[in-house]
């Protein structure tokens, strides 16, 4: 087989326009949703994320197939949104009782890094553990797979604010950072331009890095994909690996480096200065995105099932189109705190 045959373009399969159409709609009525909510941040961002969380909770708890009772459905419930908001809660409580005549409750100001309680990891596996000898319908298997899938929603969106919060803790607990055109601490906080657009863009580049990556693996798959990339998903192929990983990859790197270039840079460690780590962050957010996405395809593949849901038509359920988000969130939000932090393990 010559270059030219090995390379040659693959006719899609029936049916691959109207779901590509369909895929399309759903996709601009996402973006007409979320990406105000983005810009927003706060509350906004805060609720919108919480309706997706709960959605996301209500598929973990039907892809298994079985019927479970009222308090496996409470402690997962719980449990992840503990995982997501108990650091909210506990943040705002030391200031408050720290200065209760000056405390504001505030969303932005305490994401400096990730926090997942030890107690409730315990608490969490405990209950499980718990059903499971109480519950002849509920088994160990039961216990893994709600203990691994809370954890790993709970800590993704956990960085999903994370990664729009990051940028306000910054300005407010590091004035000594001189963002955009001299405006350090409040100041920059106060002003409209950061806290709206400017500010978002650490949330963009993870979402839109991951969406590229996606679409480009997608379409290369269409139509040049050939050889098989795992057993875990079959349509998936090196082919389309590649193009998901380059498309991203540049994709990156052009925002990153126009930001940084034009004196905006998407966090004041990612200029032009440590260009090395733009190109870091840039390649991690693709490979990190393949990972997610065959993760939740191998649990997808155990259950025997297709989607983890069929809210969004097209692309399945929440969790079909957060998984490489997910992944993608704490992988950068981990960066970002170790590149922040010099590289330094014991923070």
């Amino acid at each position: 087989m010559n270059l030219q045959e090995e390379f040659r373009m693959n006719k899609p399969g029936e049916g691959y326009r109207a779901s590509l159409r369909s895929r399309v709609i759903v996709a601009i009525i996402l973006i007409l949703i979320l990406v105000p909510m983005i810009f927003l941040g706060s509350w906004y961002f805060f609720v919108v994320m919480g309706l997706f969380l709960a959605i996301g909770v209500y598929e973990i708890m039907r892809a298994p197939g079985k019927k479970y009772g009222w308090w496996v459905w409470a402690i997962t419930y719980i449990s992840t949104f503990l995982y997501v908001y108990w650091f909210v809660l506990k943040t705002n409580l030391g200031a408050w009782l720290a200065d209760p005549d000056g405390y504001v409750f505030s969303l932005e100001e305490h994401y400096g890094g990730l926090t997942i309680s030890i107690i409730g990891i315990a608490t969490t596996l405990a209950s499980y553990f718990l059903i499971a000898l109480l519950d002849k319908g509920f088994d160990f298997g039961d216990v893994a797979y709600f203990f691994l899938m809370t954890f790993m929603v709970g800590i993704g969106f956990q960085s999903l604010f994370f990664l729009r919060y990051y940028p306000f803790y910054l300005a407010g607990e590091m004035p000594g950072y001189q963002w955009y055109e001299g405006l350090g601490g409040s100041l920059l906080v106060g002003n409209a331009n950061f806290r709206y657009l400017l500010s978002s863009s650490l949330f963009f580049l993870m979402a839109s890095g991951t969406i590229i990556n996606d679409t480009c693996a997608y379409f290369g798959g269409i139509y040049f994909g050939k050889h098989k990339l795992t057993r875990i998903s079959p349509k998936k192929t090196w082919e389309g690996f590649v193009f998901g990983v380059l498309g991203s990859f540049i994709a990156n790197c052009v925002l990153l480096f126009t930001m940084a270039g034009t004196g905006y840079p998407v966090l004041p460690t990612l200029d032009l200065d440590h260009w090395y780590w733009i190109l870091l962050v840039a390649i991690a957010i693709p490979l990190i995105a393949v990972l997610g996405d065959l993760s939740l395809s191998l649990i997808k593949r155990y259950f025997s099932i297709k989607d983890f849901g069929t809210v969004l038509r097209g692309h399945g359920g929440v969790l079909d189109r957060a998984d490489s988000i997910m992944f993608v969130s704490i992988g950068l939000s981990i960066l970002m705190i170790f590149i922040g932090h010099g590289w330094n393990f014991f923070i």
